[in-house]
């Protein structure tokens, strides 16, 4: 292969869902905000309940304009600035978020929830330091909350401390052997260090706890081809679309492992059926240009690779893609 050909094909590799750190901090986050919320429904009433109605109908900024009245109208409410710390995060405003999080920790020293949060925005802000001393007053306060050992694993883990993260992590599952965002974070810093056999087991124990999860399907499907199992990855694969038809991603990491196995027909639906989910994904563009090409549908693959020229502003891929398509047509 040449060096104009590789820069084309390498760009094409598998989306890699599993390496993301920071979307597990994110939904992590996210997922605190029912227990925030709604954890003392008696206490809960004027705006502080209206804030929690209009989040539940999906308005996030009505919401967080009702939490910032129902501050003002009780400033010893911990629970209200909790869930308006919650609802700043949400919104990515991370600074806001934490003098409210702060706040609810004063007003209630014993609320490890608001100190669970604290950590994840310090980890979204890369302060590592203050995520793990807030991991830890929340482990401190409640040692059996796994939702609070998964907290400080993954603070340990951005603080480059992957042992005792890995410890935290296990403890938090051993708390909970059916949370499944615990067991990806295990499989995925497994999957960091290349400790592939510790990492498929943790996603096998992942889907055993959501057979349902996408990214548990995803992130073994990955392990699997790294292992040189691609037939297999293909099942998983098959599997994540299954329960995720409208993902473009899954969709992709599909046709490339079909690709791999020299299936070039399954690999142009699933290419097609992942630009027609997001016509602005680059890598599926190329990746169908380059099956459609395989096929002799040159046409078509001359389609593909000019609209993936125009989806990147890499120089060398331009020119790259340019070379491939005049190659094709000769």
């Amino acid at each position: 292969m040449n060096d104009d050909q590789y820069s084309v094909v390498s760009s094409q590799q598998s989306g890699k869902r599993l390496i993301s750190f920071f979307f597990a901090v994110s939904c992590l986050l996210t997922s605190n905000y029912c227990l925030n919320s709604f954890a003392a429904d008696g206490k809960r009433s004027g705006f502080l309940q209206e804030a929690d109605l209009a989040y539940q109908r999906g308005h996030l900024k009505r919401s967080t304009e009702l939490y910032e009245k129902a501050v003002q109208e009780d400033p010893a409410n911990a629970d209200a600035f909790l869930s308006l710390g919650v609802n700043y995060a949400e919104e990515e405003k991370w600074d806001q978020s934490l003098e409210a999080l702060k706040k609810a920790g004063e007003l209630d020293a014993k609320n490890a929830e608001a100190f669970i949060n604290l950590s994840l925005v310090y980890l979204e802000k890369e302060d590592y330091d203050n995520a793990v001393t807030f991991a830890r007053k929340a482990v401190g306060l409640t040692p059996g909350n796994a939702k609070a050992h998964h907290t400080l694993g993954l603070a340990l883990e951005g603080a480059g401390e992957t042992v005792k993260a890995l410890a935290a992590y296990k403890k938090g599952a051993a708390g909970d052997r059916k949370n499944t965002d615990i067991w990806l974070s295990i499989g995925n810093l497994y999957s960091r260090q290349s400790d592939l056999k510790e990492a498929r087991e943790a996603y096998e124990k992942a889907i055993s706890a959501d057979p349902n999860n996408i990214f548990a399907y995803s992130n073994i499907a990955y392990v699997i081809q790294e292992m040189g199992e691609n037939k297999k990855a293909i099942e998983y694969m098959r599997r994540a679309v299954e329960i995720a038809p409208e993902d473009a991603l899954a969709w992709y990491d599909l046709g490339h492992a079909y690709t791999e196995e020299g299936q070039t027909a399954q690999a142009v639906q699933a290419f097609e059926k992942s630009v027609s989910l997001d016509a602005n994904f680059y890598k599926a563009c190329l990746s169908l240009a380059l099956a459609y090409e395989k096929e002799r549908q040159l046409s078509k693959a001359a389609e593909y690779y000019t609209k993936a020229m125009s989806l990147t502003d890499d120089p060398r891929l331009k020119e790259a893609i340019l070379r491939q398509i005049t190659r094709s047509n000769e």
